[in-house]
């Protein structure tokens, strides 16, 4: 039936035992050291990986704050622009309402002028008129030196009257 050969079977673990000295001699080590370099490079790959995942979060941190300082930034030349609009509309407004009130006073003035130039041409017709009726009344003709000096005392004391 099953008869064991005990010749044969030395001669199986003998070779089985030669087989396994030379895988060990000359295909193990190729194989250990090719898994050692896959190893390595797969180790170096995650490690790099770790690297990049690390560089990549502080680059956008960095990107991030970069962002909120122009954020930043821009908010404060927006309102640097509008503070400066508003004190140049104040600046303008004040100005025109100090032209408009030099303006004003200087017709004022000018109405004030001619206001006392209106009374005195009126002032010295009444009293050219005055002496012509006085002196058609009087029936006295007067000459015209006699006349103008009659109208210069009335303006005098026309003048100071008022």
């Amino acid at each position: 039936m099953l008869g064991l050969n005990i010749g044969t079977f030395i001669a199986e673990v003998v070779s089985f035992l030669i087989f396994l000295w030379l895988m060990s001699k000359f295909a193990f080590p190729p194989i250990e050291k090719i898994l050692g370099d896959r190893r390595q490079r797969i180790e170096g790959a995650i490690e790099e990986a770790r690297r990049d995942r690390e560089e990549a979060a502080r680059l956008k941190e960095q990107f991030e704050a970069q962002i909120e300082s122009a954020r930043h930034e821009a908010q404060s030349m927006i309102e640097r622009a509008q503070r400066t609009a508003d004190l140049q509309a104040q600046e303008t407004i004040q100005g025109a309402r100090e032209e408009a009130e030099r303006l004003l006073a200087m017709a004022r003035e000018e109405i004030e002028g001619e206001k006392r130039e209106a009374l005195r041409e009126i002032r010295k017709e009444v009293a050219e008129l005055s002496l012509s009726i006085a002196g058609r009344v009087l029936q006295e003709e007067l000459d015209g030196t006699r006349q103008r000096k009659l109208v210069d005392e009335f303006l005098a004391t026309a003048d100071s009257g008022s």
